[in-house]
C-alpha cells in the first residue's frame, strides 16, 4: 500500500472549492465545518524562506475570514515544521488516525441482522442537506459541502439507512479514486446508536465498491472517537497519523 499515494488521494477528497498554492503549501480556503477543506497541507518542497510563506498564508486567511490551520502528516516535505509552529505557539490539537484496509482482507464475519433500509441519494445538494442536517450544519455550511461534492473529480456516493419506522437514522459517503475508496462523514443519530447501523452502511458500501474493482479503503477517525471498534471489526488498521496546529484562539 503506497500511503504517499494514500495521502494524495484523501486530499484530494476533501480538495476545498476555494484554495491556492503557496510555494509548495496547499492553502485549503473552504468555510466550513471539515478543517481538511480550510488548512494548509505543506506537502510538496518549498523554495523560499517559512516566514515569508507563513506570511502569505495569514493574509490569505485574513482575507477569507478563516483560521490559518496547518495539517502535520508524516508526509511533508519539512521536517522542521512541527517545531518551528510549536515555538510560535502553534497548538497541536484534534489528533486522528488514517485506517486502510485491503478490501481482499476485510471481514463481514461479525455482522448481525438489522431492520432497516439502506438508500443511496444520488443528488449531491440534497445528499449535502441530508448530511449537514444530521451533523447540525448550518446553510452555509451545507452549500459548500454541495459545492466541494459537485466539483469532486472522483466518484462521491452518499449512503442513508432508514430504520423500519422510515426515520433516517445513519448516514455514510464513499468518495472513489482510481481502485480506492475513501469513506467520510459516518454517523448516527444519538437515540439510535448501538443497534448496528452503521456497521450494516459500511458493509453495504464495501461490499458496492469491491464490485466495482476497488481495492483499498481507507478512512479518517479521531483517536479517542470509540467508532474506531466498528471499524476496525471489518479490518481497518491505522496506517499514520496527523494532527492540526493553530495559534490558541483559532485551533478549532
Amino acid at each position: 500500500m503506497n500511503l504517499h499515494r494514500l495521502e494524495e488521494i484523501s486530499q484530494n477528497a476533501s480538495r476545498p472549492d476555494r484554495g491556492l498554492m503557496i510555494d509548495g503549501w496547499s492553502v485549503g480556503l473552504s468555510p466550513g465545518l471539515a478543517k481538511r477543506s480550510r488548512c494548509i497541507n505543506p506537502f510538496y518542497p518549498s523554495t523560499r524562506g517559512f516566514d515569508e510563506n507563513l506570511a502569505a498564508a495569514k493574509n490569505a486567511y485574513t482575507a477569507t475570514n478563516l483560521p490559518c490551520l496547518f495539517r502535520i502528516t508524516p508526509f511533508i516535505c519539512d521536517r522542521t515544521l512541527d517545531d518551528r509552529l510549536n515555538t510560535l505557539g502553534y497548538v497541536k490539537f484534534d489528533p486522528a488516525l488514517v485506517q486502510a484496509v485491503r478490501l481482499s482482507d476485510v471481514c463481514f464475519d461479525h455482522l448481525r441482522s438489522v431492520a432497516a433500509h439502506i438508500f443511496h441519494q444520488p443528488d449531491l445538494g440534497t445528499a449535502a442537506h441530508w448530511v449537514g442536517e444530521m451533523r447540525g450544519d448550518d446553510t452555509y455550511e451545507i452549500a459548500g459541502l454541495a459545492a466541494r461534492w459537485k466539483l469532486s473529480v472522483a466518484n462521491v456516493s452518499a449512503d442513508f439507512v432508514f430504520n423500519a419506522n422510515s426515520v433516517r437514522v445513519a448516514r455514510s459517503v464513499s468518495i472513489t479514486e482510481e481502485d480506492v475508496v475513501g469513506i467520510f462523514d459516518v454517523g448516527t443519530l444519538a437515540a439510535h446508536r448501538n443497534r448496528g447501523y452503521a456497521g450494516a452502511l459500511l458493509a453495504h458500501q464495501l461490499k458496492v465498491a469491491i464490485a466495482a474493482g476497488a481495492t483499498v479503503a481507507y478512512l479518517q477517525v479521531a483517536a479517542d472517537n470509540p467508532a474506531r471498534q466498528t471499524y476496525e471489526r471489518f479490518g481497518f488498521r491505522t496506517v499514520y497519523d496527523y494532527w492540526y496546529r493553530a495559534l490558541p484562539d483559532d485551533a478549532r
